[in-house]
């Protein structure tokens, strides 16, 4: 399995950007961590279906683009395939701060086919990406990717801290640093924030 160590998601609280981004222990990202999120030198777990060596560098890094070519409009109806990119539970947290009805969620966020698709656009690639977290209790969650890629859990309630896989094709990349917030794309961004390496990526 290629390695997706970091915080790469996972959550029920809402908490800051930063802390949501540094795992259990408090650590960022490191240069090692981003080689392992990119699939270079990743352990490799057996039955695992595994992609050229370069591959997951090659859509980790690859430079800033929408693979998709569509675009979201920022301002359209409410629904699981809305704004591609944002960060989810920030802004259902804001909303429901206001009475408004919005989903609560355990964990979201969206998965991209590269490292650096801009907000708003569709992650049509990811489509089917299985995401599964992993409690300190044992138990699992699992959500799938949709057509856009956003992925959620409403009405979980995992143990802290948490750590997590995603699938697609056979393929696997796995998180190794527990983490304690569930706010995927707070840090996932297209540049990447506190030393995430960039999106969620589907190995």
């Amino acid at each position: 399995a290629r390695e997706m160590n970091h915080h790469l998601w996972l959550g029920l609280a809402v908490v800051s950007a930063a802390a949501a981004c540094a795992g259990v222990d408090g650590a960022k990202h490191s240069a090692i961590d981003r080689a392992n999120d990119a699939g270079v030198d990743a352990a490799r777990e057996p039955g695992d279906a595994v992609a050229p060596a370069d591959d997951g560098a090659a859509l980790l890094f690859a430079s800033p683009r929408c693979t998709s070519g569509v675009t979201r409009d920022p301002n359209e109806s409410e629904g699981p395939e809305m704004n591609p990119g944002h960060a989810c539970i920030a802004c259902h947290s804001a909303v429901i701060a206001t009475g408004d009805d919005a989903p609560s969620f355990s964990f979201a966020g969206t998965a991209f086919p590269t490292g650096h698709e801009p907000d708003n656009c569709a992650g049509s690639g990811s489509e089917g990406a299985v995401i599964t977290v992993t409690d300190a209790a044992g138990q699992t969650f699992a959500a799938t990717a949709n057509a856009v890629g956003n992925f959620f859990v409403e009405d979980a309630a995992p143990k802290f801290p948490i750590t997590a896989t995603i699938e697609l094709g056979g393929r696997k990349r796995r998180m190794t640093a527990p983490q304690m917030s569930g706010d995927c794309n707070s840090c996932h961004t297209a540049e990447g924030a506190e030393g995430a390496p960039g999106r969620i990526t589907v190995p």
